[in-house]
């Protein structure tokens, strides 16, 4: 389908392929200006929208339209020459260009303050009022990813340049951009607000000059100097992305409900590399998986901008729900690996652009990980919560319900809206026939946030009367504690009551994410 578009008014924004050595694309920032087009086409059914937002006392930079059309039309040619060599074809971002592709539309909009209102600090004012024009003018806006060019602050100081969301933001600094003096950060904040996150390139690829630097690392820093490449894991992000795509029946970025049923990763000293596998469930299908080993180096912490040295990888889904990879030690620096706490996420990418992640924790000791995730051993699937002394569901939902969905990323949360729940707390939980296990799993919120500390373990066959297993402290770590009872149990319902919590601050704010059984 082909997406046209009328520029009605001027004057008016906001982080196994070969690769060819196709890096950049000159841009030639002096070429003679031309009258402007207003008839604008795209072959793509959705665009990126390309904003030029202009402050009371901070005019637009000369030429602006000229230069950005450059520049984008640029950026927009290396993301579909990296497209290509990742084994998707020529693929890019949409842009709405004059007939001879020399421009690109680009919405002006003329704010309603000051430049000092529209710094860093205020970006969600600059979206207000982006998207209050495009609700005014509902045919300028023709998809879900903005890029928002402000004419750069005179003081440099505060110019909004980051991604947010499906959102970008860059300063323009006029004719002094090219591209060693600005175009790598526009490239790796466009990558944010096309939804790619941090992550650095394999060791392999360092010197290799069809790779070098990965763009949503360092790339921001050697882009238009040295190799820089989107990753196997961008491009299949990438590949779902709402405005890469010239044709579709599909709806962009609706819910999705999917979760890692089945979750095992070992390392095999023989191969010298993580092995890992699994199953999932999903209301949406899933394209590919994308694989980032993300160490915590230093105790950086985890989260937004603490994953620049995420080395990734990406497989095709095996049938219709399972995954398989190995990924080997080698691509990863041994300054990370320098017993480093690290993170194994698992992003399933679905075809309407939404990107399910699931987090699971492991050590490097000596350069070698420690990693052993494997499925309890029950199916959870017939267990039921039949009763609980509280949880969260007015602030938030975090139900009793969430400690046995083996979905690592939710969690039971006791009630702290008023009148909050006070310890002791527990669940109780219908495993639906009697069963004999050994001992039982827990895994804490991440972070271990708001984790328990001491607990008893209640069994019973009738729900009636009920015996103590044993009372427990649970360790204070980010991945699954296997606690044993002792001897065996056999039992249809068991019970957790927790007495307390790691936090004496709050002390009766108490978090359980997993909560399972297993059997020697």
């Amino acid at each position: 389908m082909k997406k046209t578009s009328l520029l009605l008014c001027l004057p008016l924004f906001f982080a196994a392929c070969k690769k060819n050595n196709s890096q950049t694309e000159a841009i030639d920032t002096n070429s003679k200006t031309v009258a402007l087009d207003t008839g604008f086409t795209s072959n793509h059914l959705y665009n990126l929208n390309v904003v030029y937002f202009v402050p009371t006392d901070n005019p637009a930079k000369p030429e602006y339209e000229r230069r950005l059309s450059d520049i984008m039309l640029s950026a927009q040619t290396y993301y579909g020459n990296q497209m290509k060599a990742n084994g998707y074809g020529f693929k890019t971002f949409g842009l709405l260009t004059n007939p001879g592709k020399t421009r690109i539309k680009i919405v002006t909009i003329s704010a309603k303050y000051t430049y000092d209102k529209y710094t860093t600090d205020h970006l969600s004012d600059i979206l207000a009022e982006v998207e209050a024009y495009f609700t005014a003018h509902p045919g300028e806006k023709t998809g879900e990813h903005n890029l928002i060019i402000s004419p750069s602050i005179p003081s440099g100081v505060g110019n909004p340049y980051v991604g947010y969301g499906r959102n970008c933001f860059w300063p323009d600094r006029g004719e002094e951009v090219t591209s060693t003096t600005g175009l790598g950060g526009l490239m790796h904040e466009l990558g944010h607000g096309l939804n790619l996150p941090h992550n650095r390139q394999r060791e392999s690829r360092i010197n290799d000059p069809n790779y070098g630097t990965s763009l949503m690392g360092s790339g921001n820093g050697t882009y238009g100097r040295t190799p820089t490449f989107l990753t196997e894991a961008d491009c299949a992000i990438l590949n779902t992305n709402q405005i890469f795509q010239t044709t579709t029946s599909i709806t962009y970025y609706g819910a999705v409900t999917a979760k890692i049923k089945r979750m095992y990763a070992s390392y095999s000293a023989a191969k010298g590399a993580i092995i890992a596998s699994g199953r999932f469930t999903s209301s949406v299908p899933v394209t590919d998986i994308a694989y980032y080993l993300d160490p915590n180096q230093n105790n950086e912490g985890v989260g937004v901008n603490k994953d620049y040295n995420a080395v990734t990888w990406s497989t095709k889904v095996i049938g219709t729900d399972s995954f398989y990879v190995e990924l080997p030690m080698t691509e990863m620096n041994n300054t990370y690996k320098a017993n480093n706490p690290a993170e194994l996420k698992v992003k399933l990418v679905h075809e309407n652009g939404k990107v399910t992640n699931t987090t699971f924790n492991f050590n490097f000791l000596n350069n070698i990980p420690v990693i052993n995730i494997a499925p309890s051993g029950f199916d959870k699937s017939e267990w039921t919560v039949i009763d609980f002394s509280s949880q969260e569901t007015v602030t938030e939902s975090k139900p009793a319900s969430s400690m046995i969905d083996d979905d690592v990323n939710t969690f039971w949360f006791a009630k702290y809206s008023s009148p909050a729940g006070v310890l002791p707390h527990y669940v109780t939980i219908d495993l639906s026939r009697s069963t004999t296990a050994d001992g039982f799993t827990i895994l804490l919120r991440s972070g271990a946030y708001r984790a328990v500390k001491d607990v008893e373990i209640l069994t019973s066959s009738d729900h009636q009367t009920w015996t103590s297993a044993g009372n427990y402290v649970v360790p204070k770590v980010d991945i699954e504690s296997k606690i044993p009872f002792g001897s065996s149990k056999t039992f249809r319902y068991f019970k957790i009551m927790v007495k307390s919590n790691y936090d004496t601050v709050e002390p009766n704010k108490s978090c359980i994410a997993e909560l399972g059984l297993y059997k020697n």
